[in-house]
């Protein structure tokens, strides 16, 4: 996956959602939770309806399956239109992920 997919992807899931959401995509991408189990948690935790959750989570997989969720979170970092909370929480997952 080239830079620019990568940024579609990316935006599909929303910068926000991929870091708040980090771990449940991690275990998605790990086998450790169906994609149903992960839409419906951002459905219960109202992030998106099911097909909104459904292609976050398939955009998120594709990230992780490519092995560039650090790639993600950098990006999400340099993001100008991300609240400043985001950005800190990016960065500290890419400081324990690094």
């Amino acid at each position: 996956m080239d830079h620019d997919k990568l940024v579609r992807r990316l935006n599909s899931v929303g910068k926000q959602a991929f870091v708040d959401y980090y771990e449940l995509f991690e275990k998605h991408s790990q086998g450790r939770f169906s994609k149903d189990e992960v839409i419906n948690e951002l459905e219960r935790c109202g992030v998106s309806n099911p097909a909104g959750a459904a292609i976050r989570a398939g955009s998120a997989k594709a990230i992780f399956d490519a092995g560039l969720e650090l790639a993600a979170l950098a990006i999400v970092v340099q993001s100008r239109r991300v609240p400043a909370s985001t950005s800190e929480a990016a960065r500290r997952l890419l400081r324990l992920r690094e």
